[in-house]
């Protein structure tokens, strides 16, 4: 007969391990909980000046149903959504604990003037590996001041939501102020392109 301590310890051991099997600690079923990341950090601070890059990273964390993580973009001009894309998803089985990370990089054409086009780049990697999309979108006007604005304050939101999770804000004027939201900045914005992060089944 199996002692009944022992079955008390093998309960508990399972127990734990099953605990144990989840990655994502501290957040709730359904949740997710973004925050502001740098693409460039310790060492790699050193190459960002040369790469001509406007780039933004934010980390997420996600816990529950949902098999994959997707990105989207929006296009504004003057208060109005004028362009809008799905970009790509990756599996991530109802975890995931990674970055999400864009770069927008100005080309220059035979003429070595600033092209009308810029080339988008995006990304979302976990320890499992990286997924990436590159395409190219029409810039804003080149006589437009620029800004990132990068998340300030942690977004904790249902899986059911999409999220804005960095945007680049352009204006003729060059005055940029920020609102209380991605959203509500690039609606007061000339042009404004901004990146949203959703999560499906």
């Amino acid at each position: 007969m199996i002692n009944k301590l022992k079955v008390s310890s093998i309960l508990l051991i399972l127990t734990l391990v099953i605990i144990g099997c989840s990655k994502i600690a501290g957040i709730e079923k359904g949740t997710v909980k973004v925050t502001h990341s740098d693409l460039f950090e310790g060492e790699s601070k050193k190459l960002k000046p040369h790469m001509g890059l406007i780039s933004g990273c934010v980390k997420v964390k996600y816990k529950g149903d949902k098999k994959f993580i997707s990105c989207k973009y929006e296009i504004w001009e003057n208060g109005e959504i004028t362009e809008t894309s799905g970009l790509f998803s990756k599996s991530i089985d109802g975890e995931f604990e990674g970055e999400v990370s864009i770069s927008l990089k100005e080309l220059i054409n035979n003429d070595l003037e600033i092209s009308e086009d810029m080339i988008m780049t995006t990304a979302i990697g976990n320890e499992s590996g990286y997924s990436s999309n590159r395409r190219y979108i029409k810039r804003f006007d080149k006589e437009y001041g620029y800004s990132p604005y990068d998340l300030t304050e942690e977004i904790i939101e249902t899986d059911e939501a999409e999220i804005d999770v960095w945007g680049l804000m352009a204006e003729d004027d060059n005055i940029y102020s920020p609102k209380s939201s991605i959203q509500e900045t690039a609606k007061e914005m000339d042009w404004a392109i901004v990146l949203k992060i959703y999560f499906e089944d």
